[in-house]
């Protein structure tokens, strides 16, 4: 299964997308990041129900830190 998803550094950022998103009516969870890059340390990933595009200009749009948007495939 692939998954795409937002990276924050850290939780407070995440929550705050989180927030923001659902007053904006999309449904986002955040977790930690299945596939982390160590060198940017554990970070936190929001997952949105809908488009994950239009979740990303809406948290870009209102200066919330992110680190991007990544994918990653689970592996069988």
């Amino acid at each position: 299964m692939n998954y795409t998803y937002i990276k924050f550094e850290s939780q407070t950022q995440g929550e705050k997308a989180v927030r923001l998103l659902s007053k904006h009516n999309i449904k986002a969870s955040l977790r930690r990041n299945p596939n982390p890059n160590h060198k940017q340390g554990c970070n936190f990933a929001l997952f949105a129900k809908d488009n994950i595009w239009n979740a990303y200009d809406i948290i870009r749009d209102n200066h919330i830190p992110n680190l991007g948007v990544e994918s990653y495939r689970e592996r069988l």
